[in-house]
């Protein structure tokens, strides 16, 4: 009809008017909120699975070492954390870190790991605060499920639409009281929501010291700049760290120059001087004398003809008359 062929039914966005009412899929309205479902979807698989082989954490809690070994409420399983917010098994991490260390450069296999990984420095551990899933039945509490929850607000957190922080603690020098690993010990996760009921200076007593510019955020969305701004951080955080040791670096090659210049400056004034300053004291006496004796000579030489004749470095060529006379004067 028409001769222009038709159109096709199922080729929604050649027909005319499809796509501009609000209730549709396609509308641009709902395209952030297709976003966001896209984000808590991944969120919730990289919560739930490690990043290199893709397996299920399981969130069963270790057993409680100061309860007489009764059934804790921080999760067993060794998963550590990189800076953009992604989950590992601490095995296998450890795994890729060798593979890439023994591998020649630019191996595929180990691409999961990302540059950003240098070392397991930069790999932090998580520890959930689990509870058993209500929604379970078995009464075994080994077969129990149990989920990752918030260890202040109380919600679950597994499900990828609740931002998650992963709380870094300073490192402290010599730090192996009891205090220190009954802190090590306790969950480390975190919602967004506790952070702005506590604030930082509150979560200091109970899981610091701790920086505010190192806590990760985890499985962090893409939409709205998040990851991207994470990212970037990162990187210039990086910079700043190379430029640093550039800095050390230079400053000690400078007082190394500056020890040796010192070095060998006291070894020359010690040849000088001896280990006392006497040797150098003899020498300036020494020369003082001899100056002295050398002007005496010179006033000498200058107040009489007889030594100035025989002693005078100018002295010009005589004729024989001259040399005849001279001696008559010196033998009367």
């Amino acid at each position: 009809m028409g001769g222009d062929g038709g159109t096709i039914s199922s080729s929604r966005q050649y027909l005319r008017g499809a796509g501009k009412a609000s209730h549709t899929a396609d509308h641009p309205s709902n395209a952030l909120k297709r976003a966001k479902v896209e984000d808590a979807e991944r969120a919730r698989l990289i919560l739930s699975t490690c990043a290199i082989s893709g397996t299920a954490f399981n969130f069963s809690p270790k057993s409680n070492s100061a309860g007489g070994g009764g059934i804790g409420t921080v999760s067993a399983a060794e998963i550590v954390a990189c800076p953009f917010g992604k989950l590992y098994k601490r095995e296998k991490a450890l795994e890729a870190l060798l593979q890439r260390s023994r591998a020649a450069s630019g191996d595929v296999s180990t691409a999961t790991l990302g540059p950003h990984i240098r070392g397991m420095k930069d790999l932090h551990p998580v520890r959930f605060h689990v509870v058993a899933d209500s929604s379970s039945k078995d009464v075994n509490l080994k077969h129990k499920k149990y989920v990752p929850v918030c260890p202040i607000t109380g919600s679950e957190i597994a499900s990828g639409n609740v931002p998650l922080f992963l709380i870094v603690r300073l490192k402290k020098k010599g730090g192996g009281n009891s205090a220190n690993v009954e802190v090590d010990e306790a969950p480390n996760v975190i919602s967004e929501r506790a952070i702005k009921e506590m604030g930082i200076a509150g979560l200091q007593s109970e899981y610091g010291p701790f920086d505010e510019k190192d806590i990760v955020r985890l499985a962090p969305p893409k939409t709205g700049g998040i990851f991207d701004e994470i990212q970037r951080n990162w990187e210039a955080k990086m910079a700043e760290e190379s430029e640093s040791k550039l800095r050390k670096k230079k400053y000690k090659k400078r007082k190394r120059i500056g020890d040796a210049f010192k070095s060998v400056s006291s070894v020359s004034a010690s040849v000088t001087n001896g280990p006392n300053g006497t040797r150098g004291d003899e020498v300036r006496a020494k020369k003082s004398a001899a100056d002295e004796a050398r002007s005496s000579v010179h006033s000498a030489v200058a107040h009489s003809s007889v030594l100035s004749s025989l002693f005078g470095a100018g002295k010009k060529q005589q004729s024989e008359k001259e040399k005849r006379d001279g001696l008559f004067t010196r033998n009367c």
